[in-house]
């Protein structure tokens, strides 16, 4: 029921953000495609189970890499999403941590592969500040960005806690 709860609530959200750029017939498209991937991201994910551990739209520049520090802990669940400028001509992702080098790399060309964002699922080897850095070339100087970590919850429905191990 809490799960239902939870879908209808956000698709209400969803519907109401769609009115209001709706109403507006002057909203940027380039924007309003940034902003809809954000949303069905956020969504899936929350459907699914898991809960913001941190996320939020970036104040970004072209061809700077922007860093983000996140302490993970080891045995959870994370799903990282990262969307970028729908006119970015390249986008980059790493995940990384200090004496393991980098754990992650996404890199690709939204104008080949006709997607702005990436998304996977990783679960923690070893505790630590990880960082991770979001990096977008293009021909526009302020880019948008979104980086979205999710988490499943520590315990379950009925109170036992959870961990995930690599196999």
């Amino acid at each position: 029921m809490k799960k239902l709860h939870t879908v209808l609530m956000t698709l209400a959200l969803i519907a109401g953000s769609l009115f209001t750029q709706a109403q507006n017939a002057n909203q940027d498209p380039v924007k309003l495609s940034f902003d809809l991937k954000v949303a069905e991201l956020y969504t899936k994910y929350k459907t699914d189970g898991f809960v913001t551990y941190k996320g939020g739209n970036l104040d970004m520049q072209r061809n700077t890499e922007f860093p983000i520090m996140v302490e993970l802990v080891e045995g959870r669940w994370y799903q990282f999403c990262v969307v970028g400028d729908p006119e970015a001509k390249k986008i980059e992702m790493k995940l990384g941590l200090e004496g393991v080098g980098d754990v992650i790399t996404d890199k690709f060309k939204p104008e080949i592969t006709n997607e702005h964002w990436t998304q996977f699922s990783f679960v923690c080897p070893r505790s630590g500040r990880y960082l991770l850095t979001f990096y977008q070339r293009g021909s526009k100087k302020d880019m948008l960005g979104h980086v979205a970590i999710l988490q499943r919850p520590v315990k379950t429905a009925n109170g036992s806690t959870v961990t995930y191990t690599l196999r």
